[in-house]
């Protein structure tokens, strides 16, 4: 029996920072039943932060959904975890930069603050009752050390999925599965894994597909593989690579159907 892997899609939060492309709330209410029809266990609607038009999108995703799991991303700040916890929905993705280049250069923060804002936001979220996870920002850039002892401290804080992010696109599958390893042996057990890889170097589909195989259990995509820079990894193609390794939950003619519907919704169907 191939194991059971589960796919989050982020075509409406992350695919839509393809440069060029701006979603209507009509696009993104079809392209929710799209996903939510085929299969996808896990659909990440957007940042609530963003915008009034965010938010309200979200709730009605919420509201129209059938079976898929919505989640919302928020930055690691106490006004983003505000906004997301005020739209309700199944699970909020909290974002921590890991990487010096993030927390240095472009926060102008430091380890300590990082810490103490992902308490901080976690505790927010735990009053709130609404289920958590934690994205590692840069993981593949970060120190070793920094990504274990964040992650044990979000699985210590009652974080159940922790997501290792190739923010750049620079990992390759090597890495990888190193990377999963050292997490996965660290959380013994804690917390569950997901990858969110870029394909800057075109490699998204198989550095997915090696941390699957290193104990992942989530994997993210975007339908056609749109996103920021090179994009993400493709929806299809990752069904179709993986799909004698694993049990996706999603039979082949519901993905076809869903990537058929989204290329309909992108030409104005």
């Amino acid at each position: 029996m191939k194991p059971r892997k589960y796919i989050l899609d982020s075509t409406l939060r992350d695919g839509e920072q393809d440069p060029g492309i701006s979603f209507t709330r009509s696009q993104k209410l079809k392209i929710a039943a799209l996903l939510d029809a085929a299969g996808v266990y896990q659909i990440e609607a957007g940042t609530p932060a963003a915008s009034a038009f965010e938010k309200e999108t979200v709730v009605r995703i919420l509201e129209n959904r059938k079976q898929a799991v919505i989640s919302v991303w928020a930055r690691l700040t106490a006004s983003d975890m505000e906004h997301a916890i005020g739209c309700a929905p199944d699970l909020i993705h909290v974002s921590v930069p890991v990487s010096p280049s993030h927390i240095y250069a472009k926060l102008k923060k430091n380890k300590d603050w990082v810490m103490k804002q992902l308490r901080r936001c976690l505790e927010l979220g735990r009053k709130s009752g609404i289920p958590m996870s934690v994205g590692l920002e840069d993981s593949f850039r970060a120190d070793r050390a920094f990504v274990l002892a964040a992650a044990k401290a979000a699985a210590e804080l009652g974080v159940a999925r922790i997501r290792l992010s190739d923010t750049v696109g620079i990992a390759t599958p090597a890495n990888c599965r190193e990377t999963v390893t050292a997490v996965l042996d660290a959380l013994d057990g804690r917390a569950e894994l997901g990858i969110h890889a870029h394909d800057d170097l075109g490699m998204a589909v198989a550095n997915t597909l090696e941390a699957l195989k290193a104990g992942c259990l989530f994997a993210d995509t975007t339908m056609t593989g749109i996103g920021e820079r090179a994009g993400n990894c493709d929806f299809a193609k990752l069904l179709q690579a993986g799909g004698r390794l694993f049990d996706w939950g999603i039979s082949p003619a519901a993905a076809n159907r869903a990537r058929r519907g989204f290329n309909e919704v992108m030409e104005g169907g």
